[in-house]
């Protein structure tokens, strides 16, 4: 009885520790900008950039997997450098795991990868803004 009291105040404590660390990570970072964060070039230079930077691997090709609805989300920060990335897409079953893990490696590190971005604005100061960027691959 005992050992469950010390493991449950072990779990409290750590808990408390974990979210201390998520709220002093990061100060305030906007979901809506006065003026939204833009790609170099614009929609048309990032829809290029995803195209030659983002590769669908062979085995969900090969089984011709359609992963569904695939979104990057992502911090623009004051200078226009991208932090973190995050994945959002629906879960595939287990065979499927080694393509998909492969798949969102590729989007990770395209995004990475970004040249710097416009920042977004509020009172025209430059402001960090969450982007999220929804990808589509065509397979045909």
């Amino acid at each position: 009885m005992n050992w469950i009291r010390t493991t449950l105040i072990c779990l409290f404590t750590l808990a408390g520790a974990l979210t201390a660390t998520a709220q002093t990570r990061t100060g305030k970072v906007y979901t809506i900008a006065e003026r939204a964060p833009e790609f170099p070039g614009g929609k048309s230079a990032l829809s290029r950039y995803l195209a030659e930077n983002i590769r669908y691997p062979n085995v969900l090709l090969r089984k011709n997997i359609n992963t569904g609805p695939v979104s990057a989300r992502f911090i623009i920060d004051e200078t226009g450098q991208v932090s973190d990335v995050r994945v959002l897409t629906k879960a595939l079953g287990t065979t499927n795991r080694k393509g998909m893990e492969e798949y969102m490696g590729t989007i990770i590190t395209a995004v990475e990868k970004m040249p710097r971005w416009q920042p977004g604005l509020v009172d025209n100061r430059p402001v960090p803004v969450f982007y999220t960027l929804p990808i589509e691959i065509s397979t045909k």
